[in-house]
């Protein structure tokens, strides 16, 4: 009994380990069709569950030098070395593998159950998006692993429990925030004392050093004073010395004293009586012109006449003195320049950073002249002891020396400080936490994995299905299971052959093409018309595994509008091919008469000469008649080419009829109403075509941005200043105000610019509507709005004509419009280009080859020009506005199948690309811009000459 069990649970447990590694199969394959990589694999460090995908050469080198990567790289870290040949991690020793890639696989308790490598033989960046989508790769992976497979893995880190709850009491929001404050606070202090100690360090070594200049200034300017009065104690001892002397003698002494001192201004020596002993001044002083005598008298007066007194005036200084002999005394005046005392201080100081200032009562002095100023700021001073008290001398710092504060910006930068201390140590301590919840709320998305992933290609608008190699699909979304839903209701297991053949056989499917793609491409153009109208274009991507992607585009829209251009051209080349059965017919019936009429002037002219004057005229006339014939014949083939209007009567009601049936024929109810005005005999003179793609234009976009909408159309005629205008009126109610083609035609209007086209800056729809109503003689165009209804009229220049006897009458004008003679069988070309000069160098280098050149300046009128005229040759440009030179020949020769037509790139490819690439897109040959001469015409040559082969 209990082996039997044993056996059923390996049988079970065998079942569950092959749904797995199914499910894991399918993950990476999918994996390596998104990100097209040779290389994927998903490492079980179980050994279970291990699955590869390895599309390489070398597949076992490959392995083995992934196996060394994984080794090298933590197994719990997200690893993209983009190029393993310039990576440490790799130790540049890598052969082969060159993009490495993994992420880890957790299981259902958060331990390693392995990882996801992605690996590619050449260097790879993965942007954004694909990073993101690397990583829901890996956990979709996770999801299918803990679904279906029970974590048996052990642990190899062992439980440390109080480690663990120490942690965890720290992780808790109050704790750690109570940590990240204290810390913070602490910081803070510590740096705002710091901050503070050193401001007051630099405070006080500030003030030293100023103190410091201000002693050392003290002490120059005392020298500079005892220098000064020097001279006395020179004096004094020649006098105390000589029993007599003169005063030759004294001055003489005087003169080399102070001669060459540059400070001095002038010298006088008293006696005890004024009486002057010696003399000196400088040759522009004049000592007698300062009134010293009224000094001297001053000092005398004075009690204590040891003192020094100082007398200033302007920056001269006038120092008196007594010199005391045995039994006589001398009195002296010396005359001295501040500014130059000033500055032989400064001189003599190291004084860069400070101002020097001399203050007295009467002026304040600095090393530029005298200040006008009553106090000198942030300065400190001191007394001399060699002159007055009342001199000072003051030091200034050039910055102010200001006590330590802290500022608003230091307050700022501690505040910025403590925060980013606090945001730090609370992140730390809630670390651990934060990486607990994390990974819990991880494991919660990992579990809803697949269905995100599902939901998000539902989310798509087209259609998306995965098929593997048996055509199976693997995965699909909502909108291609509704795109085949009708198929596939009784059978969702379907293959994609089956799906298509199935929706053939029942009609659900009328067109089906696939076009042909490159031998070196992926990717196949698919092309799928079903019953009711809808046209899906259809990319198919084909793996290398075997299997293929598909995504399912609606383009009806754009179908719809191409089957109607289509049907516009089939009805301007029946309406020719009518024009051209006339003319035959009416030809045919000229030249019978015309026959007569030449045998019978040929029997006259032998018959009777009187007759010759007549018979010349009868003769000019059959010539005239026949050469009219002959133009009839030619009128299709002469100028036709060239986009202009064609004249013929028109039976409005008719043409407003068919083009109520085209709009209403594909919608389920009736969605135009056409009122028209006009009598039933009357029709107009116009261009039919043109007239009835302009209502079909209009009436398909106005419908097509409206909500239900009904859409009438009054049409009647008016007379104004001789002249008749066809009113065509357009009602429609809830028209959106998001319709790019409504907003764009208002914008015109209010602006006034539909004469200019040049200048209009619109989508393609509305500048073909625009030069539609232009051609056909459009006056203006009125737009109005009232609530819910819009309200455009549009106002055609037209003639008015009788039903009854205007399509003879229009026939018989035809022979008017040209005198062209008949072309020959020469061959036809058509050039394509946005620039006119191109058609003139183009026609100048053809003007010799027996080639008939049209031109067209779009690629749209080319379209039209084609659809009207066969062309041999077309030579197209590929870079135009509005449509690409490749798309408009990829639509003409969808359109013009059954014509021969050979069609040329012409460009100037700044990329240097070769014809083989022009012919893989379509084309039939390149020709690069600019084309010589000779190479045009040889290449036009042998297209002709192949042509007429195969013919």
């Amino acid at each position: 009994m209990n082996i039997t069990q044993d056996f059923k649970n390996d049988t079970f447990a065998s079942i569950e380990n092959d749904e797995v590694k199914h499910a894991i199969g399918e993950t990476l394959s999918l994996m390596k069709q998104f990100y097209d990589t040779p290389i994927v694999k998903y490492l079980d460090f179980s050994a279970l569950y291990t699955q590869q995908i390895i599309t390489c050469d070398d597949s076992y080198n490959v392995d083995i030098e992934i196996n060394s990567y994984q080794q090298s790289c933590d197994k719990e870290k997200l690893y993209i070395i983009e190029d393993t040949l310039f990576d440490s991690l790799t130790k540049r020793n890598s052969n082969l593998v060159r993009f490495y890639a993994q992420y880890p696989i957790y299981g259902q308790k958060n331990n390693v159950l392995g990882v996801l490598i992605l690996a590619d033989l050449a260097p790879k960046t993965l942007i954004g998006s694909q990073k993101d989508q690397f990583v829901s790769f890996a956990q979709l992976l996770q999801a299918q692993l803990n679904k279906n497979v029970l974590d048996t893995q052990p642990k190899h880190v062992k439980k440390t429990h109080s480690l663990n709850n120490f942690v965890h009491i720290f992780s808790l929001a109050p704790v750690a925030f109570l940590i990240a404050l204290v810390i913070c606070s602490f910081s803070v202090l510590l740096l705002y004392t710091l901050e503070k100690k050193e401001q007051q360090s630099e405070y006080i070594a500030k003030t030293q050093q100023l103190r410091k200049t201000l002693f050392d200034a003290l002490e120059r300017f005392d020298n500079q004073a005892l220098y000064i009065t020097q001279k006395d104690k020179i004096v004094a001892g020649f006098l105390q010395s000589q029993e007599s002397y003169t005063q030759k003698q004294l001055s003489d002494l005087v003169k080399t004293q102070v001669s060459d001192n540059l400070t001095y201004k002038g010298y006088v020596i008293f006696d005890t009586d004024y009486n002057q002993l010696a003399l000196w001044s400088k040759n522009n002083f004049d000592l007698a012109a300062y009134g010293f005598n009224n000094w001297l008298n001053r000092f005398s007066t004075r009690a204590n006449k040891q003192s020094v007194e100082v007398f200033t005036v302007a920056d001269t200084a006038f120092l008196i003195s007594e010199i005391n002999f045995t039994n006589n005394s001398v009195y002296t005046l010396t005359a001295f320049d501040l500014s130059k005392f000033l500055n032989a201080i400064i001189g003599k100081l190291n004084t860069q950073n400070y101002n020097l200032f001399i203050t007295t009562p009467q002026f304040t002095l600095g090393s530029r002249g005298e200040l006008n100023v009553s106090a000198i700021p942030n300065s400190i001073s001191a007394a001399s002891n060699r002159f007055p008290p009342t001199w000072r001398l003051h030091v200034q710092p050039r910055s102010a020396i200001v006590p330590p504060k802290v500022s608003r910006y230091d307050l700022f930068k501690l505040a910025l400080i403590g925060f980013a201390v606090f945001a730090f140590v609370y992140y730390f301590l809630r670390l651990p936490k934060r990486l607990h919840d994390e990974i819990k709320q991880k494991n919660k998305l990992i579990l809803n994995r697949e269905s995100l992933f599902s939901s998000s290609l539902d989310a798509l608008p087209h259609g998306f299905a995965i098929f593997n190699s048996n055509e199976i699909p693997v995965i699909t979304n909502d909108a291609f299971n509704k795109l085949f839903e009708q198929v596939t209701k009784n059978n969702s297991q379907l293959s994609y052959s089956q799906l298509i053949s199935i929706s053939q056989q029942y009609n659900i499917i009328n067109h089906y093409k696939e076009h042909n793609k490159l031998a070196n491409e992926h990717n196949q153009l698919i092309e799928i018309g079903f019953t009711d109208g809808r046209w899906i274009t259809v990319v198919q991507r084909h793996t290398d595994f075997g299997g293929f992607v598909c995504y399912f585009r609606d383009e009806t829209e754009s179908h719809q509008k191409e089957l109607l251009l289509a049907q516009v051209l089939e009805k301007s080349k029946q309406s020719n091919q009518l024009k051209d059965k006339f003319v035959a017919r009416l030809s045919s019936q000229l030249n019978a008469p015309i026959t007569s009429l030449q045998s019978i002037i040929a029997l006259a002219k032998g018959n009777n000469s009187n007759s010759n004057n007549y018979l010349k005229e009868i003769e000019s006339a059959s010539k005239q008649l026949k050469s009219v014939a002959q133009q009839l014949v030619n009128v299709n083939k002469s100028d036709s080419d060239k986009l202009k209007l064609k004249i013929s009567t028109i039976n409005l009601n008719e043409l407003l009829n068919n083009s109520a049936d085209i709009v209403n024929k594909e919608a389920e109810n009736t969605n135009l109403i056409i009122n028209n005005k006009l009598n039933e005999n009357e029709g107009i003179m116009s261009d039919e075509k043109l007239i009835m793609q302009l209502v079909l234009h209009l009436s398909s976009e106005l419908l097509e941005n409206s909500y239900k909408g009904l859409l009438t159309l009054n049409t009647e005629l008016t007379y104004k200043d001789s002249k008749n205008y066809l009113s065509l009126n357009f009602l429609i109610n809830n028209l959106s105000n998001k319709s790019h083609f409504f907003s764009q035609l208002k914008h015109i209007v209010q602006s006034e610019n539909f004469e200019k086209m040049e200048s209009i800056d619109a989508t393609l729809e509305v500048k073909f509507f625009m030069s539609v109503f232009k051609m056909l003689g459009g006056k203006s165009i009125n737009i109005n709005e009232r609530g819910k209804t819009t309200s455009i009229s549009l106002s055609l220049l037209v003639n008015v004509v009788a039903l009854t006897n205007s399509k003879a009458e229009n026939k018989q004008n035809i022979v008017h419009l040209t005198d062209n003679k008949a072309k020959t069988t020469s061959k036809s070309l058509l050039l394509v280009d946005d620039e006119p000069l191109v058609e003139m160098v183009i026609k100048a280098m053809l003007k010799n080859e027996n080639l008939n050149v049209d031109y067209a300046s779009s690629a749209i009128e080319a379209m039209l020009m084609v659809s009207q005229n066969n062309y041999d040759i077309i030579l197209m440009d590929i870079v135009m506005p509005e449509l690409s030179g490749t798309d408009a020949m990829l639509k003409i020769k969808k359109h013009s199948s059954e014509k021969q037509t050979k069609i040329i790139a012409h460009t100037s490819d700044s990329q240097g690309s070769s014809s083989a690439k022009y012919v893989e897109l379509g084309f039939d040959d390149m020709l690069e811009k600019p084309v010589k001469q000779d190479v045009l015409v040889n290449k036009i040559r042998k297209l002709i000459e192949a042509e007429n082969l195969i013919k």
